[in-house]
């Protein structure tokens, strides 16, 4: 038998077990709490993860693999606990429950297709775990959607992950996965959120549409610096495809989302009622938490504002911290 409540709603995810939900998963859960518009979504939860290692075929040689590993055999081992989870099949008793709760997902949202998203217990101990990878958009079959949560499963043991965890003085198989299957929400414009304590000024990339690529031109990302004394008005802005007039250092250029409608370069994506929306969530972000956030946002063609992602921003904390971030009140 498997555990109870493997798989929760979103909205139902206990925002106090991050070793069960992940800190992604706990982190919208606690957003949705508090009124904010979060994708309706299920997680399967860092349970079934560890069932699916522990009883599939190869789990013996994961384990002496993950013994054995070290920084000159990192490359080899991580690559040969990723095809041993590739080439495993999730067990019907597994996959069922799973795509039973997925065709109730589909049953009660507008969209006809999911995005996945990883949600590990540590989410920011390693950088690699949880940036791109571990996103995956417009899925729409059950067998895509299992096979792409293998894929999730899988990048707790990249090359760059286990390194983190072995530079961080954690063990190579600290990074347990649950999985968030959420509703794709369909954006007219994209984008990332900082919002920081210390600093009132707030800083937004966004770009046309929902895909992240890159062309031959390069990025093109609207970078946009808003006082929130002054709301509405940016104090700055950039674009690659307009004159340069910003003094932000390329460094502090966190391009993360990618422009994906070139016909557009000359039009900055977010309305002036857009940046206020977003100065508005960045002071009640900063109202009701007490720590940095890193948020992914989209407006829909209807113009609403969603949160797909809210990270917490942690730095002083050690990796052993992380994953009690979203307890904190």
């Amino acid at each position: 038998m498997y555990e109870a409540d493997p798989i929760q709603t979103l909205a139902n995810v206990d925002y106090s077990r991050a070793e069960t939900f992940g800190d992604r998963a706990c982190s919208l859960s606690r957003l949705m709490s508090k009124g904010y518009n979060i994708p309706n979504g299920i997680v399967v939860s860092t349970k079934v993860f560890k069932r699916f290692l522990n009883n599939m075929p190869g789990a013996k040689r994961i384990d002496q693999l993950i013994s054995e590993v070290t920084p000159a055999n990192l490359e080899e081992t991580a690559r040969e606990i990723q095809e041993i989870i590739m080439h495993n099949p999730v067990p019907m008793p597994m996959a069922n429950p799973i795509a039973g709760e997925i065709y109730k997902l589909l049953d009660e949202i507008k969209s006809e297709s999911v995005v996945i998203r990883t949600s590990a217990h540590v989410e920011d101990s390693s950088r690699h775990t949880c940036y791109g990878r571990g996103v995956y958009f417009h899925l729409k079959e059950i067998r895509d959607i299992i096979q792409v949560m293998k894929n999730c499963w899988a990048s707790a043991f990249t090359a760059d992950v286990l390194k983190d965890l072995m530079q961080a003085g954690l063990p190579p198989d600290n990074v347990n996965i649950a999985i968030i299957v959420e509703e794709m929400v369909l954006a007219k414009v994209s984008g990332i959120l900082s919002v920081k304590n210390d600093i009132k000024d707030v800083h937004i990339t966004a770009n046309w549409g929902s895909h992240v690529h890159e062309g031959k031109e390069g990025i093109c990302c609207d970078h946009i610096i808003v006082n929130e004394q002054k709301i509405g008005e940016p104090i700055e802005s950039f674009t690659s495809y307009k004159e340069n007039i910003s003094h932000i250092p390329p460094e502090k250029r966190h391009a993360v989302v990618i422009e994906n409608q070139p016909e557009r370069k000359q039009e900055l994506s977010l309305s002036t009622q857009d940046i206020t929306t977003l100065v508005q969530l960045a002071k009640k972000v900063r109202r009701d938490f007490e720590v940095d956030y890193e948020i992914e946002f989209v407006f829909d063609h209807e113009g609403t504002l969603w949160l797909l992602d809210a990270t917490p921003r942690l730095s002083r904390q050690s990796f052993r911290s992380i994953g009690n971030s979203v307890n904190q009140s």
